[in-house]
């Protein structure tokens, strides 16, 4: 049965396009959906990393600060009583708005001996809340035995003058009853009290103490340091997740200590009281659910959907490595809609335009169609009579179809041929077109540049048989919509190599920012090419295929020639490798491969993904190259960020030898990826090493043995 052209290309145009569509849709909503998810976990991970780092510095340092103070009152017992003592243990805390005192408390008398941070916005301290003086920065407090009564006295203190006394009363303190004093002499190691309010302030905090003793053994007394809540009120805050994500954190036998509000809600953190037996007041409904989930489940991450909201929620819990006998458990839970809300909209909203631009684009597709079957009527008509030698009616048809205006042209040779006898005779290609030189000494000198080779792909085929009038301005206004970004780049065109481009930065002038802007040229000239392609014209040399090479390295760069004829160039190593580069790009199907320094250099700025460890034809040292995909935050980064993830999960099992696994990921990756030839490039290589294995000493190193 046969069909109209027209009729036919519609219909099969519809159903493919609701066929794709459709897959397309579900492929993005599902894939997308499960990136989100996976992206929720990497950021929770990364987020309680983080908090944990700084968690153990911030214990880490209390624990330091006690630890050394413990060795100097040891080997310096009798600076234990003393001003300057007192100014030595200063120093380890001065500055540092976490820790609140650093005090020391005599076994044999129960003297007290106390340092007091006094941060600069504290306006009034003191039991009677009088007002801090100008200039100070801390407070000294002794307490010691005065004619059979226990003395209290507080000094105003700071480093350009004497201890001023202010205050000076009667007490009942003894420090050998407080917490902190008793663990401390149970103990050998740092002892580390829970939270509880400090007597001088009224604040949470908690206290790390240690037993000082002499030479010979005898106990001293106990170093100890008041830590604020600052720091941990800070952590976590810091490492929720999103605008509606939530942090807290539990002791050891799962208690919880404290935890947030969401940013949107905003609020300070919530801590439990002076009673270590008394649990926080729980007014949050998701992390008292989270909890329970967890005490059941026991996983670090789950899913649940907390009875108040109904919404599902992902849950991270785990403890952070044990320090000092302290090991708290850190939680955080995010709602699943912070992540895939956006999707859902955007997918519903895909789908609405995707349904009228498809009503559209077909009623366009059967207009377009209908005047292509009319234009090859005509044109079947003129084969019919050169099929059958009627060559003496002038050809005389016009069409604003492209290939149909082609196919006449391609009709309308043939007839002026097989009417003059005439040979069809392919001309030379274009020489080299050489940039300027400088007139000037012979010489050069070494520098690091970054250098970059492009190459259209295919000239050579397509270039063949065109006049150079034809084929000259054509690449003509090539070189010069690459030149103009090149040089809007801070490059500099070395030399037209047929069609091939090279160029340079920093050099002749200095450009510290080298690789980033060649890096930057290399996109631009893609986006002008682009451009170019998608204009007005017939330029034979279109649709224009441009590869590109970078690297960056040191070459001797000058003028090279005869003192009639210079040309400015660079010469060493690293041109070569540039231009093997570009030509890799062949074998992986890029469009910009850079070298590892050029990579090493842009990678905060550029989308990069790694490709292969190379020893290219002409080298000798294994090299790493890299993708060029585009600017970090471009509109195109998060959606190539995703590919370029799944890719390195691919490549990972690659490089590790794991070519089973390897060839399934590559097989499915190939699914997302534009680029084909290189999934399939891998694939060709897991499939011939589960043939024959490599070497077990395999470096992973694919050494190439042609240009």
């Amino acid at each position: 049965m046969k069909v109209r052209l027209h009729i036919g290309v519609a219909t099969v145009f519809t159903l493919l396009t609701l066929f794709v569509t459709a897959m397309l849709v579900a492929i993005l909503y599902f894939g997308n959906k499960q990136l989100a998810i996976e992206t929720a976990k990497e950021q929770m991970a990364a987020a309680r990393a983080q908090s944990v780092e700084d968690m153990l510095t911030v214990i880490r340092g209390a624990g330091n600060v006690v630890s050394s103070a413990s060795v100097f009152l040891s080997n310096f017992p009798e600076q234990a009583s003393s001003l300057v003592g007192l100014d030595v243990l200063y120093s380890q805390i001065q500055g540092n708005e976490h820790y609140y005192g650093l005090y020391f408390a005599a076994e044999q008398s129960g003297d007290f001996y106390q340092n007091i941070n006094i941060p600069s916005n504290w306006q009034t301290f003191g039991p009677d809340q009088r007002p801090v003086p100008e200039g100070i920065d801390r407070v000294q407090r002794i307490i010691s035995e005065r004619a059979d009564m226990r003395v209290e006295t507080y000094y105003w203190t700071n480093d350009s003058a004497p201890p001023r006394p202010f205050l000076s009363r009667a007490t009942e303190y003894d420090p050998r009853s407080r917490p902190w004093y008793i663990g401390a002499i149970e103990q050998s190691e740092i002892f580390i009290t829970p939270l509880y309010l400090f007597e001088s302030t009224g604040s949470l905090g908690v206290t790390f103490s240690k037993s000082v003793f002499d030479n010979s053994g005898k106990l001293v007394g106990v170093v100890a340091l008041d830590m604020t809540m600052t720091a941990l009120s800070q952590i976590l805050n810091d490492i929720r997740i999103g605008d509606h994500g939530l942090a807290f954190m539990m002791d050891r036998q799962g208690r919880l200590l404290a935890y947030t509000s969401t940013r949107s809600d905003g609020g300070a953190s919530r801590y439990v009281s002076s009673n270590p037996d008394e649990l926080t007041e729980m007014t949050n409904d998701i992390i008292a659910s989270a909890v329970d989930q967890w005490q059941v489940k026991r996983q670090e991450f789950f899913n649940f959907v907390p009875p108040a909201t109904a919404q599902n929620h992902l849950a991270y819990i785990a403890p952070i490595p044990e320090i000092f006998g302290a090991q708290p458990t850190l939680g955080l839970t995010v709602p699943e809609e912070e992540f895939v809300g956006g999707i859902e909209r955007t997918t519903a909203r895909a789908l609405q335009f995707g349904g009228l631009a498809m009503v559209v684009a077909v009623a366009f597709t059967f207009f377009v169609a209908r005047l292509l079957s009319k234009s090859l009527g005509r044109v079947t008509t003129e084969a019919r009579k050169v099929s059958n030698f009627e060559l003496g009616d002038e050809l005389n048809l016009k069409s604003n179809i492209q290939e149909v205006a082609e196919l006449e042209s391609a009709i309308a040779s043939m007839k002026a041929g097989l009417s003059s006898f005439g040979a069809y005779v392919p001309k030379e290609l274009v020489r080299s077109i050489v940039s300027k030189a400088e007139r000037i000494r012979v010489g050069g000198n070494s520098r690091e540049v970054t250098l970059m080779f492009a190459d259209l792909q295919g000239f050579s085929s397509r270039s063949e048989g065109l006049e150079p009038e034809v084929l000259m301005p054509a690449l003509s206004e090539y070189f010069e919509v690459m030149e103009t970004e090149i040089s809007s780049n801070l490059g500099t065109v070395d030399k037209y190599i047929g069609d091939a481009i090279m160029a340079l930065w920093n050099a002749p002038l200095d450009d510290p920012e080298h690789p980033n802007n060649a890096c930057r040229a290399a996109l631009a000239c893609l986006r002008a090419e682009e451009h170019l392609n998608s204009g007005q014209g017939t330029s034979p040399l279109r649709p224009l295929h441009t590869r590109f090479g970078l690297h960056t390295g040191p070459v001797v760069v000058g003028n090279v020639g005869s003192h009639s004829r210079l040309q400015y160039t660079a010469l060493g190593a690293a041109v070569n490798f540039a231009s093997r580069l570009e030509g890799l790009n062949k074998v992986y199907g890029t469009r910009i491969l850079v070298s590892e320094a050029v990579a090493f250099h842009a990678k905060s700025e550029f989308l990069l993904r790694e490709i292969d460890v190379v020893v290219p034809f002409g080298t000798s040292k294994p090299s790493r190259i890299y993708e060029l995909v585009c600017e970090n935050g471009s509109a195109e980064s998060d959606a190539k960020k995703r590919v370029i993830e799944s890719w390195e999960a691919c490549y990972s099992l690659y490089r590790s030898a794991a070519w089973q696994d390897a060839l399934s990921a590559f097989e499915k990756q190939r699914k997302l990826e534009r680029n084909e030839v290189l999934v399939d490039t891998f694939i060709d290589r897991c499939n011939a090493f589960i043939m024959q294995p490599p070497d077990p000493d395999w470096d992973g190193v694919y050494r190439f043995e042609r240009k």
